[in-house]
């Protein structure tokens, strides 16, 4: 694992396999974000790349930027990281503090497939998939979504695609939380999918008080009761205090490296089936390169197309790895480490777990 200073602002870029052809990851901006946390997150990368079977490295890195200073750092990191991109070397996608539009200079120079960006209702393809890939995870381990309860943590436009789509299967939408708050639904069919949609477009994080049903503080998502958790607001947000607390027949993931290792044991000691984040958020990079994962080009290359082998080979992937005897996410693991193994000497030390 190798990291590389920006020279033209405070930041950094972290690439998890040294002589790989080519990495990809998230890119954050904050006052101070940490190299460790960067770390997790380019393995995580690595582990979704090898899921899919692609030789290529994670990667993520952060611009440690205030709010006055944050147009200079980025347009300093644009400028550094181009020939990075011309060559494939790193392939950033927008993390927390940065959006699409702060990097789009960039993408006349990226060599992914520009259909990942495209939009419906304000939510981009690549959001999408990671949703609808969440959802594909979690049916696929409980043989259907019928009537199951789900509670979705840190919604966001990943979110809204993942609400979407389980409702579309028969799924409750017993309940969604953003920053702004946790809105439950009353006794019934649940929140409207539709409707959660809308309220997002129209208002962003503060949706949840838009919608029919009680709106409370955030952390009260933890005490929903749900047969499906979605977590998806940042890395470690799950940590054993919490998971102590859960009452979910299973745990997915949008966001990279949600959940602790401690949080894992305790989950699994209870019974819950935990999805890996790499297999459920595998979604997009079907959308950036269709050509290599699934053989589509030209007018070939839509989005129904590629949502539809995006989630059946992310169901084909727990089906063949959630009955490990060691759990669905060390079984997930074991997946991608053996494909690893056919391009690697010694595979990477550690597995893609927060703290």
């Amino acid at each position: 694992m190798g990291m590389r200073k920006l020279s033209g602002t405070d930041g950094f870029v972290v690439v998890d396999l040294d002589g790989a052809p080519g990495s990809a990851g998230l890119m954050r901006l904050a006052p101070k974000i940490l190299p460790s946390g960067a770390r997790e997150m380019a393995r995580s990368a690595t582990y979704t790349f090898a899921s899919v079977g692609m030789q290529r490295s994670g990667a993520s890195g952060g611009i440690n930027a205030r709010p006055d200073g944050r147009d200079g750092a980025v347009e300093a990191f644009l400028a550094e990281s181009e020939p990075w991109v011309t060559a494939g070397e790193f392939l950033p996608d927008p993390g927390k503090g940065l959006t699409a539009a702060d990097l789009a200079p960039l993408q006349a120079h990226d060599p992914r497939h520009p259909i990942r960006l495209s939009t419906t209702g304000g939510i981009s393809l690549s959001e999408r998939l990671a949703g609808s890939g969440a959802v594909a995870a979690a049916s696929a381990a409980l043989d259907g979504l019928e009537g199951r309860r789900i509670v979705i943590e840190g919604c966001g436009p990943a979110g809204v695609a993942a609400a979407a789509t389980a409702a579309a299967q028969g799924a409750v939408l017993a309940g969604v939380a953003s920053e702004k708050g946790f809105c439950a639904a009353s006794d019934g069919p649940g929140l409207d999918a539709a409707a959660i949609g809308a309220a997002w477009t129209a208002h962003g994080p503060g949706f949840v008080e838009h919608l029919d049903g009680a709106c409370s503080d955030p952390g009260d998502v933890w005490g929903a009761a749900g047969d499906i958790l979605l977590v998806g607001s940042k890395m470690g947000v799950l940590d054993h205090n919490i998971a102590a607390g859960l009452n979910a027949s299973l745990v997915a993931c949008l966001h990279p490296i949600p959940f602790t290792t401690r949080a894992l044991v305790i989950l699994q000691a209870a019974g819950s089936v935990v999805l890996a984040d790499f297999v459920c958020l595998a979604g997009p990079l079907f959308a950036a390169w269709p050509a290599e994962l699934i053989g589509l080009e030209g007018d070939c290359v839509t989005a129904e197309a590629i949502e539809t082998a995006a989630t059946e080979a992310i169901a084909s992937l727990v089906r063949e790895t959630a009955g490990h005897p060691e759990g669905a996410f060390l079984g997930a693991c074991h997946h991608a480490e053996s494909f690893l193994a056919t391009w690697r000497d010694e595979l990477p030390f550690g597995r893609p777990l927060a703290a």
